[in-house]
């Protein structure tokens, strides 16, 4: 099936650094500034609501079927979290520091690159799927 193999692993990336960047937050969220302001001063919220979120993006992954709406939820919770990261560079421009804005940026770039990917192997799998069914 064309583009479930890039689907599976631009699902599998994402919730890899997902769980990754939920155990940094957890780890370095009261002792790292820039942890600390990429996760709004509430580092235990957002690495719990990570690592929900990884687990269910690595289930979906793993899965033998794959459910595109569960996918197309993914991408659309992967969009959000890069325009609130947005939101919040150019909001609180003044409040976060350097690092917690390179930091933001970094995450924002990797997690529009998984949603792209994603994307794009999505509209391949579904293409793959209406040329065996004719």
């Amino acid at each position: 099936m064309e583009g479930l193999t890039l689907l599976r692993t631009a699902l599998k990336g994402n919730g890899i650094f997902s769980l990754a960047s939920a155990i940094l937050t957890l780890v370095l969220g009261h002792s790292v500034k820039a942890v600390n302001e990429m996760a709004n001063g509430q580092p235990m919220a957002f690495s719990i609501q990570l690592a929900v979120f990884a687990i269910v993006v690595l289930i979906t992954a793993h899965r033998k079927k794959v459910s595109t709406i569960l996918v197309w939820i993914i991408i659309v919770l992967d969009i959000l979290y890069v325009s609130l990261g947005f939101y919040n560079l150019f909001a609180l421009v003044s409040e976060i520091s350097t690092s917690g804005k390179l930091l933001i940026l970094a995450t924002n770039v990797m997690v529009a690159l998984f949603a792209i990917f994603q994307t794009i192997g999505m509209i391949r799998y579904r293409k793959s799927l209406k040329t065996i069914t004719r």
